[in-house]
């Protein structure tokens, strides 16, 4: 049996098309479940806030929440600008620096110009460890 160019490149462009067929798939699968862990998610928060708490232990796990810091850039001129005027290059990566940014609104009782500065609780829920 001779392979072909042709032949060969035929049976690529199926794998291809069969691979991207599958990872449409695993996609729209993966998608249902972070959902439906969303949800699951939100109903600990809210039954932790309505408690009182911050975790919950079971025998299949520990849910507990961690506080998260993001700051967002929502009008990069006005924070080049003021990173200029100011010469607070700290607060410069590829993305403004959390740390920089939260420590200027320590400091100054503000958020700089052009950031949007939050906190965010998440639950998160690990395996109960061996005894």
């Amino acid at each position: 049996m001779t392979v072909t160019v042709d032949a060969v490149i035929k049976k690529y462009m199926k794998l291809r098309e069969e691979k991207t067929a599958v990872e449409a798939e695993i996609k729209e699968r993966v998608d249902k479940i972070k959902a439906d862990m969303a949800k699951l998610e939100a109903f600990l928060k809210a039954k932790m806030d309505a408690d009182g708490l911050t975790s919950f232990k079971s025998e299949h796990g520990t849910a507990f929440l961690t506080t998260t810091d993001f700051a967002n850039v929502e009008d990069w001129d006005a924070v080049l600008r003021f990173i200029r005027e100011e010469e607070a290059y700290d607060m410069l990566e590829k993305r403004v620096s959390k740390t920089a940014v939260r420590g200027y609104i320590d400091a100054n009782k503000e958020v700089p110009p052009g950031i949007r500065y939050g906190t965010k609780l998440d639950v998160n829920i690990r395996k109960p460890t061996a005894r």
